[in-house]
């Protein structure tokens, strides 16, 4: 007698196991299902087997080959389009020229095939499906028999209200090859939805056999689970590889099992070549793969993990599913449903929330807390916030459901009844994420001012100028990364949000502890659409009008028409300043830099598409650097502004602590992030470092007033020569290249705000540790560009000297 396995299936719903193999090589105790559908066949004298194949079939091939080690005969027959369970066995037809039986590759059990088979030719009909009695029969076909045992009825996956029975077909028939004449080849045809009905309809004499033993379809990561713990417990009786070494303890060759590991419970499966380490402890129901290492202290409970993975120090595992070749590293914990496809590596004190899904090929940073499954994402941070906010790719980094918590996390840390000001870019994305944001805050209690579409500069002014508690703005980051979002998040300053509330917002976010109110304490939202000229009015306010009015400079004005535009070229009719305009998203700033100097144009100009940055151009279309342009706005703020004191990042040139020597004005030095800048001046309504359009304005009152052109002025300010690298650096080793860097440095002069930041004879060298990459960044200054690259260079050398060791 021959057989057919059908092995086409996906398991879709066993990813994200399935994702690398196909359903039927996913392993129960060390074998792959479709093993245990040949052992059980062959031990019914069935060797002559065909193999339907469609989701990877070279992975079954490559595994089973011709039969010949597992003791039977196999034929493939692929599938190039699908064709569903009949078509794919029709593709079979030739071969199977006798009675045959169909079994699922991706199902187990241990039913009398040879009663089943008997039965079959007793009864005389042209089919025989093999049933089973369950407890909820909502997933399968049900059907119903006579007292002969002729199927009555058949009704694939019911509703409640159409449940006629227990009795479910489990995907196993004994078949007569004349039933290849009622369907076509190469055409999609299902045994349960096609095949069956339409016998049925004809009359055609199919009988049910009620088998008794044990039958699991593995049609959910439960099931699967459960499945490996029944054969374990001897529910299914089938043979187990390894060698049970005392009652309930299995393991295979070349494992290791040093003295002094805790096993704390029965039954543990443990495969091939494992070393677990003194001190690990393995509780009941743990399974383990081939050539794994779990290290000393690692506590793994409940838990299946596949071959080759590498398991820390310290790691908890509660009723987790790992696939293969994971590295979890010391401290890790993840929690029960938790599933983990291939290759996959979590840095130290990861926590991974019940029932997340991870995807294959992420990393996980370390101290990370994974509350949603990680699919699309290539990794996860282990914070929410990056310098800018949040920021990810929407429906792969950043979800409408993802956003709508982070509104209730946010407003939940901000008190009950206050005002929050709500903006976005002239994007429809942004917009659309705005209006998921809006409810998320009202249901805690939050009311909003919506100010319509703006940038960030206008976000920050009516935050100050509403009296708001808080804002939040969301925009692009560019005019050509059309499917990622930045969410800005501003205090009641409108300047970004301390690390102190950004870890408030993220663990409310993370531990769900949010606060409910009320339907009558759900927030209002009110519209106020003119706040962008509001704005225009203030910057208008704090510059000389009259004398940007005598400005006779040919201006080349670069900025988002779709962005700025609403507001931009109203500023400048109102000061009546002539400018000639382009639209930046279509204009690189080479563009720019050749109209400027084709048009033998004064000053060029570009704004990026929020208005926060600027980038200038001289008559020769040379671009000013962002050293020189901080340098050159220092100078402005010092000269134009009246401050006593200004605040610079700690990567800004030296030539600004001479320029304010000689004016009598004071340089502090902040870290380089934005919200350290910006709490100098944070009683202002303007944000002087992140307000293009002020800087701009600014510099043309300057340059009129004084009557020298920009590059005369730039010629006058001190000279600089700055070099940057950068080091690729594992997160991990960073606290160890900052200690070693810092007992290197002895006894000379080190700054310590930022990074550390060295001073020599030749100048100065910063190392600064990036916080969203495994980098360092590498700048120097020095008196020519030649020190500097030696000073950037020299460094660079010793940080990867340190990694090395």
């Amino acid at each position: 007698m021959k057989a057919v396995i059908m092995a086409g299936g996906k398991g879709s719903r066993l990813r994200p196991l399935t994702c690398n193999k196909p359903k039927p090589m996913v392993p129960v105790l060390n074998k792959p299902v479709m093993e245990y559908a040949i052992e059980l066949l062959k031990k019914h004298l069935i060797t002559d087997i065909a193999v339907t194949l469609q989701y990877l079939p070279e992975v079954i091939k490559n595994h089973f080959g011709d039969g010949s080690d597992f003791g039977v005969n196999l034929r493939y027959f692929e599938e190039t389009i699908p064709l569903g369970t009949a078509g794919s066995v029709k593709n079979a037809e030739e071969f199977l020229d006798e009675t045959f039986l169909v079994i699922s590759g991706d199902g187990i059990t241990d039913y009398d095939l040879t009663e089943v088979v008997e039965f079959h030719r007793k009864q005389g009909g042209i089919a025989t499906l093999v049933m089973a009695r369950v407890n909820n029969p909502l997933e399968y076909g049900v059907i119903m028999c006579d007292n002969t045992g002729r199927i009555t009825r058949f009704l694939e996956k019911p509703c409640w209200g159409e449940v006629f029975s227990d009795t479910v077909n489990t995907g196993i028939y004994v078949i007569e090859p004349k039933i290849f004449k009622f369907f076509e080849k190469d055409l999609f045809f299902d045994f349960s939805k096609d095949l069956f009905p339409l016998l049925l309809s004809r009359g055609i004499a199919m009988f049910g056999y009620v088998a008794q033993g044990y039958w699991s379809d593995i049609g959910n990561l439960e099931q699967y689970r459960q499945t490996q713990y029944d054969l374990m417990d001897g529910l299914l009786h089938a043979a187990i590889s390894g060698k049970e070494v005392a009652e309930g303890i299995w393991t295979g060759q070349g494992t290791i099992l040093e003295p002094g590991i805790k096993l704390t419970g029965r039954p543990v499966y443990i495969g091939d070549n494992c070393k677990i380490e003194e001190g690990a402890e393995i509780g009941s129901y743990t399974i383990l793969g081939n050539n794994l290492i779990i290290k000393a202290g690692a506590s793994l409970k409940r838990t299946v993990v596949w071959d080759r993975s590498f398991i820390d120090n310290g790691v908890e595992l509660r009723g987790v599913t790992i696939s293969n070749n994971n590295r979890i590293m010391a401290g890790t914990a993840m929690f029960e449903g938790v599933v983990s496809g291939d290759n996959n590596y979590y840095g130290k004190r990861v926590i991974v929330k019940p029932r997340v899904k991870i995807w294959p090929e992420k990393v996980v940073e370390d101290c990370t807390i994974l509350t949603e499954s990680l699919i699309w994402s290539k990794n996860r941070r282990m914070s929410l916030f990056l310098t800018q906010g949040v920021v990810g790719q929407v429906n792969v980094e950043l979800f409408p459901e993802m956003v709508v918590r982070l509104a209730v996390a946010q407003g939940s840390t901000i008190p009950q009844g206050s005002y929050v000001v709500a903006s976005s870019d002239n994007n429809r994305l942004s917009e659309l994420i705005k209006e998921v944001f809006k409810p998320g805050l009202q249901s805690v209690g939050i009311n909003l001012y919506d100010i319509g579409v703006a940038t960030t500069p206008v976000s920050r002014y009516a935050v100050k100028s509403l009296s708001a508690k808080a804002g939040v703005h969301i925009r692009m980051p560019g005019p050509h990364e059309s499917d990622r979002i930045i969410i800005e998040f501003l205090d009641e300053n409108g300047i970004n949000i301390s690390k102190e509330a950004e870890r408030k917002i993220e663990n409310t976010y993370i531990h769900e502890d949010f606060r409910r109110v009320k339907a009558s304490g759900f927030g209002e939202v009110k519209y106020m659409l003119h706040m962008a000229e509001a704005y225009g009015k203030g910057l208008l306010r704090n510059i000389d009008r009259d004398k940007v009015k005598r400005c006779r400079a040919r201006l080349l004005v670069a900025y988002d028409y779709n962005n700025l535009g609403c507001f931009l070229p109203a500023l400048f009719n109102q000061i009546g300043c002539h400018v000639l305009t382009v639209n930046a998203s279509e204009n690189s700033p080479e563009d720019i830099a050749a109209q400027v100097t084709k048009g033998h144009l004064d000053i060029g100009v570009l704004f990026n598409c929020n208005g926060d940055e600027i980038t200038l151009f001289l008559p020769s279309g040379e671009i000013i650097s962002d050293d020189r342009m901080m340098i050159l706005w220092a100078y402005i703020c010092m000269a134009r502004c009246g401050e006593e004191k200004i605040g610079v990042p700690v990567t800004a040139s030296s030539a600004i602590e001479i320029l304010a020597s000689e004016m009598g004005k004071q340089i502090i030095r902040t870290k380089a992030h934005p919200r350290a800048i910006m709490e100098i001046s944070r009683e202002s309504l303007f944000q002087p470092f992140y307000d293009g359009i002020l800087i701009f304005l600014r510099l043309l009152e300057y340059l009129i007033e004084k009557d020298v052109d920009l590059a005369c002025l730039l010629q006058q300010l001190p000279g600089t020569f700055m070099h940057k690298k950068d080091v690729e650096c594992p997160w991990f080793q960073k606290g160890t290249v900052m200690r070693k860097l810092l007992e290197e440095v002895g006894n000379r002069k080190v700054e310590l705000i930022d990074g550390i930041k060295i001073f020599t004879e030749e100048g100065w060298i910063l190392v600064l540790p990036d916080c969203e990459q495994p980098v360092f960044r590498v700048l120097s200054e020095a008196s020519t560009m030649e020190a500097a690259q030696r000073l950037t260079d020299y460094y660079t050398d010793i940080i990867e000297k340190y990694m090395s060791v």
